[in-house]
């Protein structure tokens, strides 16, 4: 008999699912045991037979009990004790490879210290309150959640977006937008749609890791070029251009990844001169401009869409689940653009893009952008006093989401991070982040991840024990 309450603040169906779940799993029910019949269960619990129904079907889905037309219910025969998950997919060192970090930053428990992650903690996005803005949504929208999106994205989306980057200065209409499934998808339908095999491209250097292998998957020739506090190194781009005649130029301006600087207003109308002169596009990755503070300048600002590619999404500032981007540029080029999407993935999900309007639309992202920004300016204070007293220097004060922290001489950083994973710290090495193979003295941290003392203890204690 299953001992059920009343009382329980866990609903009756999850009681009789756990229950019945439990004893499948330690062996009280032995596989091809007949269950008993929903009224007979039903009887001997109490419950209704509705509620019943939804506790068999919620076993079935977990592949506990089987359902055989007009023979009723058997526990079904249960993997062998040992056969994981974690045996079929081995977890591959972050350290060491750019795929690798990207995908320990995605799965991530809670027992690690992820000081490496390029997302903000979710309980900051928890602040939004995500259930309120979907009753909201769902009340207050004429597009239902589950109705196809249009391969250019929701119009609301888009008009709210347009209106975004009218308010910095971006002149757009919802003629120049094409919703993505977050910048990753936006720079993979721009190498599908821009360039050939062999084409060189420029990048910076450091930059984003992620983008330099997708850009490598489609067999581009990245060129790197120095990436300086206030910008790229315009000598050495120029010096670029006349040797390889790159197609174009992926950037950030605003807050860059993994530095934390943001280009002069200088240096955006001289790199804009260079684009000119040598006629390649400019790829501007904003993800990170909303948490800017104060005036900013941008290259689609200065320029419009002549020569600049804007590209920018929600999942650094709403969650990393959350993958809605977007693309403003020339209305000709969004045109091939929505015809490689549709290709690829047919649309986006509704829901995703309704929640962003929503947001967008009630104020929401504006406030909760605010507070994002004021926390991190705090932690970047306190992050950086910690990692100054371990033995850590830095150069720029920078700003946004990352610290950019130079190893003393002599540190052997590929066995610093390795050593910090025994100890449930992720951390980024520097050499990830640059696609000569440099910056191996560096390591990146993201500050709302990075504060607890924990890290700069083990910091402290292994760069004595190396020095």
């Amino acid at each position: 008999m299953l001992a059920l309450s009343r009382t329980s603040s866990t609903p009756l169906v999850e009681q009789i699912v756990e229950q019945l779940a439990a004893r499948v799993q330690d062996g009280r029910l032995a596989p091809g045991t007949r269950m008993p019949s929903i009224r007979r269960l039903a009887g001997l619990t109490g419950a209704s037979t509705y509620t019943v129904v939804d506790a068999y079907d919620r076993l079935v889905a977990r592949g506990l009990i089987l359902a055989r037309a007009g023979r009723g219910f058997y526990v079904a025969a249960q993997a062998p004790p040992g056969t994981q998950l974690t045996a079929i997919e081995p977890f591959v060192d972050p350290g060491f490879d750019a795929v690798a970090l990207a995908q320990a930053v995605l799965s991530t428990s809670g027992h690690l210290i992820a000081a490496g992650s390029g997302c903000l903690p979710e309980s900051w996005v928890q602040e939004l309150d995500p259930g309120l803005v979907l009753g909201r949504l769902c009340r207050n929208r004429r597009a239902q959640p589950w109705a196809p999106c249009p391969p250019h994205g929701l119009p609301e989306l888009r008009e709210q977006l347009a209106v975004k980057l009218q308010q910095q200065g971006i002149s757009a209409g919802a003629e120049h937008i094409l919703t993505t499934l977050g910048a990753s998808q936006a720079f993979d339908l721009l190498c599908r749609t821009l360039f050939s095999p062999g084409d060189s491209v420029l990048v910076e250097d450091p930059g984003y890791f992620v983008l330099f292998e997708q850009l490598r998957a489609h067999h581009l020739q990245l060129v790197p070029v120095p990436r300086l506090a206030d910008g790229p190194d315009l000598e050495a781009l120029e010096a670029a251009c006349r040797a390889h005649r790159p197609r174009a130029f992926f950037l950030q301006t605003l807050l860059h990844n993994p530095t934390g600087g943001s280009m002069t207003p200088v240096k955006v109308h001289r790199l804009l001169s260079l684009a000119e002169q040598y006629g390649f596009a400019v790829v501007e990755d904003d993800v990170y401009g909303d948490l800017h503070e104060g005036p900013a300048v941008r290259l689609a600002q200065v320029d419009g869409f002549r020569h600049v590619i804007y590209t920018s999404s929600f999942s650094k500032t709403l969650g990393p689940s959350l993958r809605v981007g977007f693309v403003a540029a020339d209305p000709r080029l969004l045109k091939s653009l929505m015809q490689r999407k549709l290709l690829s993935v047919l649309s986006a999900p509704t829901l995703g893009e309704l929640f962003v309007t929503e947001v967008l639309g009630g104020g929401r992202y504006r406030r909760h952008v605010d507070r994002v920004r004021a926390r991190l300016a705090r932690l970047r204070r306190d992050c950086r006093a910690a990692l100054e007293s371990a033995g850590l220097g830095f150069e720029d004060a920078g700003g946004g989401m990352f610290l950019w922290a130079r190893v003393p001489g002599g540190i052997d950083v590929d066995a610093l991070v390795r050593r910090a994973l025994e100890r449930s710290i992720l951390l980024a090495k520097g050499s990830l982040f640059s696609p000569a193979g440099g910056s191996g003295e560096r390591l990146r941290f993201n500050p709302a991840h990075s504060t607890d003392p924990t890290l700069a203890q083990f910091l402290r204690e292994a760069l004595a024990r190396a020095a």
